[in-house]
Protein backbone atom coordinates (compact mmCIF):
# COMPACT_ATOMS: atom_id res chain seq x y z
CA UNK A 1 0.00 0.00 0.00
CA UNK A 2 1.41 3.39 -1.03
CA UNK A 3 0.70 6.55 0.93
CA UNK A 4 0.92 9.85 -0.92
CA UNK A 5 1.61 12.73 1.44
CA UNK A 6 0.09 16.17 1.18
CA UNK A 7 3.10 17.95 -0.34
CA UNK A 8 3.49 15.35 -3.12
CA UNK A 9 -0.23 15.39 -3.87
CA UNK A 10 -0.43 19.17 -4.08
CA UNK A 11 2.50 19.31 -6.48
CA UNK A 12 0.89 16.64 -8.67
CA UNK A 13 -2.52 18.31 -8.72
CA UNK A 14 -1.40 21.90 -9.34
CA UNK A 15 -1.92 21.61 -13.09
CA UNK A 16 -5.51 20.44 -12.62
CA UNK A 17 -6.33 23.32 -10.35
CA UNK A 18 -5.13 25.88 -12.89
CA UNK A 19 -7.81 24.60 -15.26
CA UNK A 20 -10.65 24.94 -12.76
CA UNK A 21 -10.79 27.62 -10.02
CA UNK A 22 -10.35 26.86 -6.34
CA UNK A 23 -12.74 28.42 -3.87
CA UNK A 24 -12.50 29.73 -0.34
CA UNK A 25 -15.41 29.21 2.02
CA UNK A 26 -17.68 32.29 2.15
CA UNK A 27 -19.23 33.63 5.33
CA UNK A 28 -22.78 32.62 4.37
CA UNK A 29 -23.72 29.16 5.70
CA UNK A 30 -27.33 28.07 5.89
CA UNK A 31 -28.44 25.89 8.81
CA UNK A 32 -24.83 24.84 9.35
CA UNK A 33 -25.22 22.42 6.43
CA UNK A 34 -22.34 21.73 4.07
CA UNK A 35 -22.78 19.34 1.17
CA UNK A 36 -20.05 17.25 -0.43
CA UNK A 37 -19.91 15.41 -3.74
CA UNK A 38 -17.44 14.05 -6.25
CA UNK A 39 -17.59 15.87 -9.58
CA UNK A 40 -15.85 15.99 -12.95
CA UNK A 41 -15.35 18.54 -15.69
CA UNK A 42 -15.60 18.17 -19.46
CA UNK A 43 -11.87 17.50 -19.68
CA UNK A 44 -12.34 14.33 -17.59
CA UNK A 45 -10.60 15.85 -14.56
CA UNK A 46 -12.01 14.84 -11.19
CA UNK A 47 -12.67 16.81 -8.02
CA UNK A 48 -14.11 16.76 -4.52
CA UNK A 49 -16.45 19.74 -4.08
CA UNK A 50 -18.31 21.21 -1.12
CA UNK A 51 -21.11 23.77 -1.26
CA UNK A 52 -23.98 25.22 0.72
CA UNK A 53 -27.15 27.25 0.09
CA UNK A 54 -27.81 30.87 0.98
CA UNK A 55 -30.97 32.83 0.17
CA UNK A 56 -31.94 30.31 -2.49
CA UNK A 57 -28.50 30.44 -4.11
CA UNK A 58 -25.93 27.73 -4.68
CA UNK A 59 -22.74 28.79 -2.86
CA UNK A 60 -19.51 26.86 -3.67
CA UNK A 61 -17.16 26.42 -0.72
CA UNK A 62 -14.15 24.26 -1.61
CA UNK A 63 -12.76 22.24 -4.48
CA UNK A 64 -9.92 19.71 -4.47
CA UNK A 65 -8.44 17.79 -7.39
CA UNK A 66 -8.70 13.99 -7.13
CA UNK A 67 -6.31 11.44 -8.71
CA UNK A 68 -9.24 9.48 -10.22
CA UNK A 69 -13.01 9.64 -10.36
CA UNK A 70 -14.63 9.68 -6.93
CA UNK A 71 -17.94 8.13 -5.94
CA UNK A 72 -18.96 8.41 -2.28
CA UNK A 73 -17.68 10.53 0.61
CA UNK A 74 -17.57 9.20 4.18
CA UNK A 75 -17.65 11.81 6.97
CA UNK A 76 -15.94 11.46 10.36
CA UNK A 77 -17.24 14.38 12.46
CA UNK A 78 -15.53 13.16 15.63
CA UNK A 79 -12.09 13.37 14.02
CA UNK A 80 -12.90 16.32 11.70
CA UNK A 81 -12.02 14.70 8.38
CA UNK A 82 -13.59 12.82 5.50
CA UNK A 83 -12.57 10.15 3.02
CA UNK A 84 -13.34 10.37 -0.69
CA UNK A 85 -13.49 6.81 -2.07
CA UNK A 86 -12.59 6.09 -5.69
CA UNK A 87 -15.16 4.66 -8.08
CA UNK A 88 -14.78 1.03 -9.21
CA UNK A 89 -12.13 -0.04 -10.29
CA UNK A 90 -10.25 2.82 -8.62
CA UNK A 91 -7.70 2.29 -5.86
CA UNK A 92 -7.42 5.60 -3.96
CA UNK A 93 -8.70 6.86 -0.61
CA UNK A 94 -8.25 10.63 -0.23
CA UNK A 95 -8.34 12.07 3.30
CA UNK A 96 -9.54 15.68 3.57
CA UNK A 97 -9.90 18.02 6.56
CA UNK A 98 -13.57 18.94 7.08
CA UNK A 99 -13.20 22.59 8.06
CA UNK A 100 -10.81 23.67 5.32
CA UNK A 101 -11.51 21.12 2.57
CA UNK A 102 -7.74 20.68 2.23
CA UNK A 103 -5.91 17.45 1.50
CA UNK A 104 -4.42 15.49 4.40
CA UNK A 105 -3.04 12.50 2.50
CA UNK A 106 -3.92 9.77 -0.01
CA UNK A 107 -3.83 6.00 0.40
CA UNK A 108 -3.77 3.31 -2.28
CA UNK A 109 -5.11 -0.21 -1.70
CA UNK A 110 -2.90 -3.27 -2.38
CA UNK A 111 -2.06 -4.17 -5.98
CA UNK A 112 -4.49 -7.11 -6.13
CA UNK A 113 -7.45 -5.07 -4.85
CA UNK A 114 -9.72 -2.30 -6.05
CA UNK A 115 -12.40 -0.26 -4.32
CA UNK A 116 -16.14 -0.03 -5.00
CA UNK A 117 -16.56 3.64 -4.18
CA UNK A 118 -17.94 3.28 -0.64
CA UNK A 119 -16.77 3.38 2.95
CA UNK A 120 -18.29 3.97 6.38
CA UNK A 121 -16.99 4.95 9.82
CA UNK A 122 -17.80 3.28 13.12
CA UNK A 123 -20.16 5.12 15.46
CA UNK A 124 -17.26 6.47 17.54
CA UNK A 125 -15.15 7.39 14.50
CA UNK A 126 -12.30 5.08 15.55
CA UNK A 127 -12.64 2.61 12.65
CA UNK A 128 -13.22 2.86 8.91
CA UNK A 129 -14.59 0.09 6.68
CA UNK A 130 -14.37 -0.32 2.89
CA UNK A 131 -15.61 -2.88 0.38
CA UNK A 132 -12.97 -4.23 -2.02
CA UNK A 133 -12.56 -6.72 -4.84
CA UNK A 134 -9.87 -9.41 -4.59
CA UNK A 135 -10.04 -9.56 -8.38
CA UNK A 136 -7.73 -12.57 -8.93
CA UNK A 137 -9.88 -14.65 -6.57
CA UNK A 138 -12.44 -16.48 -8.73
CA UNK A 139 -14.38 -17.94 -5.81
CA UNK A 140 -17.75 -16.75 -4.58
CA UNK A 141 -15.96 -15.05 -1.66
CA UNK A 142 -13.89 -12.53 -3.60
CA UNK A 143 -15.73 -9.62 -1.97
CA UNK A 144 -13.76 -8.24 0.97
CA UNK A 145 -14.68 -6.11 3.97
CA UNK A 146 -11.58 -4.19 5.04
CA UNK A 147 -11.18 -2.61 8.47
CA UNK A 148 -8.92 0.42 8.95
CA UNK A 149 -7.85 1.93 12.28
CA UNK A 150 -8.28 5.71 12.52
CA UNK A 151 -5.51 7.64 14.25
CA UNK A 152 -5.20 11.36 14.89
CA UNK A 153 -7.69 13.98 13.82
CA UNK A 154 -8.06 16.95 11.50
CA UNK A 155 -4.97 17.50 9.37
CA UNK A 156 -3.09 14.79 11.29
CA UNK A 157 -5.67 12.05 10.67
CA UNK A 158 -4.43 8.81 9.17
CA UNK A 159 -5.64 5.27 8.42
CA UNK A 160 -3.95 1.93 9.08
CA UNK A 161 -5.18 -1.22 7.33
CA UNK A 162 -5.64 -3.89 10.00
CA UNK A 163 -7.97 -6.70 8.86
CA UNK A 164 -10.04 -8.07 6.00
CA UNK A 165 -12.88 -10.59 6.03
CA UNK A 166 -15.34 -11.90 3.45
CA UNK A 167 -18.57 -10.08 2.64
CA UNK A 168 -20.33 -13.32 1.67
CA UNK A 169 -20.41 -12.65 -2.05
CA UNK A 170 -18.97 -11.06 -5.17
CA UNK A 171 -18.86 -7.37 -6.02
CA UNK A 172 -19.69 -5.73 -2.65
CA UNK A 173 -20.73 -2.13 -3.18
CA UNK A 174 -22.29 0.14 -0.53
CA UNK A 175 -22.07 -0.64 3.19
CA UNK A 176 -23.72 1.11 6.12
CA UNK A 177 -23.65 0.93 9.90
CA UNK A 178 -26.89 -0.30 11.45
CA UNK A 179 -28.55 1.56 14.36
CA UNK A 180 -27.12 -0.95 16.86
CA UNK A 181 -23.72 0.64 16.24
CA UNK A 182 -22.01 -2.71 15.59
CA UNK A 183 -23.60 -4.44 12.60
CA UNK A 184 -22.64 -3.52 9.05
CA UNK A 185 -25.11 -4.12 6.22
CA UNK A 186 -23.43 -4.77 2.86
CA UNK A 187 -24.82 -4.83 -0.69
CA UNK A 188 -23.13 -7.68 -2.56
CA UNK A 189 -23.82 -6.66 -6.15
CA UNK A 190 -23.02 -10.11 -7.53
CA UNK A 191 -20.99 -8.72 -10.45
CA UNK A 192 -17.51 -10.13 -11.08
CA UNK A 193 -15.10 -7.67 -12.69
CA UNK A 194 -11.36 -7.42 -13.32
CA UNK A 195 -9.36 -4.23 -13.95
CA UNK A 196 -7.96 -5.71 -17.16
CA UNK A 197 -11.56 -5.77 -18.46
CA UNK A 198 -12.45 -2.29 -17.18
CA UNK A 199 -16.08 -2.50 -15.95
CA UNK A 200 -17.20 -5.49 -18.05
CA UNK A 201 -19.39 -8.08 -16.29
CA UNK A 202 -17.59 -11.43 -16.36
CA UNK A 203 -20.25 -13.63 -14.73
CA UNK A 204 -23.58 -12.47 -16.15
CA UNK A 205 -25.18 -15.98 -16.28
CA UNK A 206 -24.18 -16.84 -12.71
CA UNK A 207 -24.67 -13.55 -10.83
CA UNK A 208 -25.76 -14.03 -7.21
CA UNK A 209 -26.43 -10.72 -5.43
CA UNK A 210 -27.12 -10.72 -1.70
CA UNK A 211 -27.58 -8.55 1.36
CA UNK A 212 -25.14 -9.37 4.16
CA UNK A 213 -25.16 -8.37 7.81
CA UNK A 214 -21.69 -8.57 9.35
CA UNK A 215 -20.60 -7.89 12.92
CA UNK A 216 -18.03 -5.12 12.60
CA UNK A 217 -16.16 -6.06 15.79
CA UNK A 218 -15.47 -9.63 14.62
CA UNK A 219 -16.13 -9.75 10.87
CA UNK A 220 -18.60 -12.62 11.42
CA UNK A 221 -21.64 -13.01 9.18
CA UNK A 222 -24.82 -12.79 11.25
CA UNK A 223 -27.48 -12.84 8.51
CA UNK A 224 -27.69 -13.02 4.72
CA UNK A 225 -30.58 -12.54 2.33
CA UNK A 226 -30.77 -13.50 -1.36
CA UNK A 227 -33.12 -12.36 -4.10
CA UNK A 228 -35.49 -14.88 -5.71
CA UNK A 229 -33.70 -16.90 -8.41
CA UNK A 230 -35.54 -15.17 -11.27
CA UNK A 231 -33.99 -11.86 -10.22
CA UNK A 232 -30.40 -13.07 -9.88
CA UNK A 233 -29.26 -10.43 -12.41
CA UNK A 234 -30.62 -7.60 -10.25
CA UNK A 235 -27.39 -6.22 -8.84
CA UNK A 236 -27.88 -4.79 -5.33
CA UNK A 237 -25.76 -1.64 -5.28
CA UNK A 238 -26.94 1.12 -2.93
CA UNK A 239 -28.55 1.20 0.50
CA UNK A 240 -29.99 3.39 3.19
CA UNK A 241 -31.21 2.54 6.69
CA UNK A 242 -33.58 4.39 9.02
CA UNK A 243 -33.50 4.66 12.82
CA UNK A 244 -35.77 1.61 13.17
CA UNK A 245 -33.31 -0.58 11.27
CA UNK A 246 -35.29 -0.84 8.04
CA UNK A 247 -32.97 -1.07 5.05
CA UNK A 248 -33.89 0.06 1.55
CA UNK A 249 -32.03 -1.57 -1.36
CA UNK A 250 -31.45 -0.05 -4.81
CA UNK A 251 -30.78 -2.37 -7.73
CA UNK A 252 -29.50 -2.21 -11.30
CA UNK A 253 -30.79 -4.97 -13.59
CA UNK A 254 -28.21 -6.51 -15.92
CA UNK A 255 -30.57 -8.87 -17.80
CA UNK A 256 -32.72 -8.49 -20.89
CA UNK A 257 -33.90 -4.97 -21.64
CA UNK A 258 -37.54 -6.00 -22.18
CA UNK A 259 -38.03 -7.36 -18.65
CA UNK A 260 -39.75 -5.37 -15.90
CA UNK A 261 -38.22 -6.45 -12.61
CA UNK A 262 -38.14 -4.99 -9.07
CA UNK A 263 -35.45 -2.36 -8.69
CA UNK A 264 -36.12 -1.62 -5.02
CA UNK A 265 -36.64 -3.68 -1.89
CA UNK A 266 -36.86 -3.17 1.86
CA UNK A 267 -35.62 -5.44 4.61
CA UNK A 268 -35.62 -5.78 8.37
CA UNK A 269 -33.49 -8.27 10.27
CA UNK A 270 -34.79 -11.85 10.45
CA UNK A 271 -37.54 -11.19 7.93
CA UNK A 272 -37.84 -11.80 4.19
CA UNK A 273 -37.00 -9.20 1.57
CA UNK A 274 -39.96 -7.10 0.42
CA UNK A 275 -39.65 -6.43 -3.31
CA UNK A 276 -41.19 -3.19 -4.58
CA UNK A 277 -42.73 -2.47 -7.98
CA UNK A 278 -44.09 0.78 -9.35
CA UNK A 279 -47.16 0.84 -11.60
CA UNK A 280 -46.13 -0.67 -14.98
CA UNK A 281 -45.93 2.64 -16.84
CA UNK A 282 -43.61 4.11 -14.18
CA UNK A 283 -41.60 0.92 -13.75
CA UNK A 284 -40.79 0.99 -17.46
CA UNK A 285 -39.60 4.60 -17.20
CA UNK A 286 -37.09 3.64 -14.50
CA UNK A 287 -35.00 1.98 -17.24
CA UNK A 288 -33.95 -0.97 -15.01
CA UNK A 289 -31.61 1.27 -13.03
CA UNK A 290 -31.76 3.02 -9.63
CA UNK A 291 -28.80 5.25 -8.86
CA UNK A 292 -29.15 6.22 -5.19
CA UNK A 293 -31.63 5.85 -2.33
CA UNK A 294 -32.12 8.00 0.75
CA UNK A 295 -34.67 8.04 3.56
CA UNK A 296 -36.51 11.28 4.24
CA UNK A 297 -36.16 12.88 7.66
CA UNK A 298 -39.43 11.22 8.70
CA UNK A 299 -37.76 7.81 8.36
CA UNK A 300 -40.76 6.47 6.46
CA UNK A 301 -40.52 7.85 2.94
CA UNK A 302 -37.48 7.47 0.74
CA UNK A 303 -36.25 8.81 -2.57
CA UNK A 304 -34.93 6.60 -5.37
CA UNK A 305 -33.14 8.34 -8.22
CA UNK A 306 -33.30 6.96 -11.76
CA UNK A 307 -30.69 8.81 -13.85
CA UNK A 308 -31.15 6.69 -16.97
CA UNK A 309 -34.90 7.17 -16.84
CA UNK A 310 -34.70 10.89 -15.92
CA UNK A 311 -37.02 10.16 -13.01
CA UNK A 312 -36.98 10.95 -9.29
CA UNK A 313 -39.33 8.68 -7.33
CA UNK A 314 -40.66 8.89 -3.75
CA UNK A 315 -41.84 5.75 -1.93
CA UNK A 316 -43.56 4.83 1.33
CA UNK A 317 -41.33 2.25 3.03
CA UNK A 318 -44.16 1.03 5.27
CA UNK A 319 -46.66 0.28 2.50
CA UNK A 320 -44.11 -0.33 -0.24
CA UNK A 321 -46.05 1.97 -2.55
CA UNK A 322 -44.81 4.61 -4.97
CA UNK A 323 -46.30 7.93 -3.82
CA UNK A 324 -44.73 10.48 -6.13
CA UNK A 325 -42.61 10.77 -9.27
CA UNK A 326 -41.16 13.79 -11.04
CA UNK A 327 -39.25 14.16 -14.29
CA UNK A 328 -35.71 15.51 -13.89
CA UNK A 329 -32.80 14.82 -16.21
CA UNK A 330 -29.93 12.57 -15.13
CA UNK A 331 -30.54 12.94 -11.38
CA UNK A 332 -28.55 10.67 -9.08
CA UNK A 333 -27.13 12.18 -5.86
CA UNK A 334 -29.79 12.70 -3.19
CA UNK A 335 -29.89 13.91 0.43
CA UNK A 336 -32.77 14.47 2.88
CA UNK A 337 -33.69 18.05 3.82
CA UNK A 338 -36.34 19.59 6.06
CA UNK A 339 -38.61 20.07 3.03
CA UNK A 340 -37.85 16.85 1.17
CA UNK A 341 -34.73 16.06 -0.82
CA UNK A 342 -31.79 17.92 -2.29
CA UNK A 343 -30.56 16.22 -5.46
CA UNK A 344 -27.74 16.65 -7.97
CA UNK A 345 -27.51 15.73 -11.64
CA UNK A 346 -25.02 14.64 -14.26
CA UNK A 347 -25.80 17.91 -16.05
CA UNK A 348 -24.27 19.97 -13.24
CA UNK A 349 -27.55 21.01 -11.59
CA UNK A 350 -28.52 21.07 -7.90
CA UNK A 351 -32.19 21.31 -6.93
CA UNK A 352 -34.59 20.58 -4.08
CA UNK A 353 -37.85 18.63 -4.21
CA UNK A 354 -40.50 19.65 -1.67
CA UNK A 355 -42.43 16.45 -0.86
CA UNK A 356 -45.55 18.27 0.30
CA UNK A 357 -46.08 20.13 -2.98
CA UNK A 358 -44.00 18.25 -5.53
CA UNK A 359 -42.34 21.55 -6.43
CA UNK A 360 -38.73 21.56 -7.60
CA UNK A 361 -36.50 24.54 -6.85
CA UNK A 362 -33.34 24.69 -8.93
CA UNK A 363 -30.41 26.59 -7.40
CA UNK A 364 -28.55 28.92 -9.77
CA UNK A 365 -24.88 28.01 -9.77
CA UNK A 366 -21.78 30.17 -9.68
CA UNK A 367 -20.80 31.17 -13.24
CA UNK A 368 -17.31 29.72 -12.72
CA UNK A 369 -18.66 26.26 -11.85
CA UNK A 370 -18.43 23.98 -14.89
CA UNK A 371 -18.72 20.56 -13.26
CA UNK A 372 -21.05 17.57 -13.47
CA UNK A 373 -21.95 15.74 -10.27
CA UNK A 374 -21.18 12.13 -9.49
CA UNK A 375 -23.56 9.61 -7.91
CA UNK A 376 -23.82 10.68 -4.26
CA UNK A 377 -24.41 13.64 -1.96
CA UNK A 378 -23.44 13.71 1.72
CA UNK A 379 -23.32 16.49 4.29
CA UNK A 380 -21.51 17.74 7.35
CA UNK A 381 -22.18 20.51 9.83
CA UNK A 382 -19.90 23.55 9.63
CA UNK A 383 -18.99 26.00 12.34
CA UNK A 384 -20.41 29.51 12.02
Amino acid sequence: MYTLRRREFLAWSAALLTATPSWAAPAARVNGQRYWSAASNRQDQHFLVSFTQHDGQFVPLTQLALPERGHHIAINPQRNFLVSVARRPGTSLVLVELDSGELIQQFTVPADRHLYGHGVFSADGAWFYTTENAFDDLSESSGKLVQWAVEGQGNSATLTRVRETNTGGVGPHELLLMPDGDTLVIANGGIRTHPSHDRDILNLPTMLPSLSYVQSSTGNMVEQQFLPAEFHQSSIRHLDVNAAGKVVLAMQFEGEAYKQVPLLATHQRNRTLQLLLAPPEVQAQMQQYVGSVRFAQDGRHFAATCPRGNLLTIWDADSGQLVQQVRTRDNCGVHATANGFLFSTGLGKVAELAIATGEITEFPEAPSLALVWDNHLCSSGVSA
